[in-house]
Order: C-alpha cells, then structure tokens, then sequence
C-alpha cells in the first residue's frame, strides 16, 4: 500500500499503476515518479478517510502541492472544479490521475464510497 511521510506521499508509477492509502495525516504534497514521457499512463488510488478524524487531500485546489518527475504541477480536473478528499469517516474516493506524455494529471474522481 501507500502511506504518506510528514504530509509528503510519492508514488512509483513503475511499480504498478494502483494504490491504496488510508489517511492519518493531512497529505500536503504528493510526488509522482517515474511516469511514462511518452504515450498515456494511469495510476489509480482508493484513498480511505481515517475512521475518527478527517484528514485533507486535494488536486486542483491549494491544499496538496503535486510534482511530475520532479516537476511542480497543478492537475487538471473537469470544469476545474478541483477535487478535495471526502470529509465522511472511513468513506473511500477513487481517484485515478492520467497523464499524457508524462505532463500534469488529469483527475477522474468517484467519491464518497460508504
């Protein structure tokens, strides 16, 4: 699984293109690495909020920075609307991030599974 550092998560797109992790932080910063620079490539993660307390997860908005191999980006979601972790205990999004050529993700969000 996935597990987040001081705020801090990175994600190792050659290790597999899903994840799951169950917050018990606020995660202000999430790293991608080694995505793909050419062609289109996934990865998809349940993130599950903490049974006792909301945590915070974001993309598109100002809470969780992102980089792209090293790179700062914003993702892109549709209507730019942003996406922000459901706040429901234990309550599960999925939430998959494309990239295009190893540019900034685009975010599909399912939310509040319960």
């Amino acid at each position: 699984g996935l597990s987040s550092v001081s705020g801090a998560l990175t994600v190792d797109i050659s290790a597999g293109n899903t994840g799951s992790i169950t917050l018990t932080e606020n995660v202000t910063s999430v790293a991608f690495t080694n995505v793909p620079t050419t062609g289109v490539s996934t990865f998809t993660m349940e993130v599950i909020q903490d049974a006792s307390l909301a945590y915070t997860m974001d993309a598109g908005a100002s809470l969780t920075t992102y980089t792209v191999g090293g790179t700062g980006v914003t993702p892109v979601t549709s209507g730019g609307g942003g996406w922000a972790m459901s706040a429901t205990l234990s309550g599960i999004d999925l939430v998959t991030f494309i990239f295009v050529d190893g540019a900034r993700p685009y975010v599909n969000a399912l939310q509040d599974f319960s």
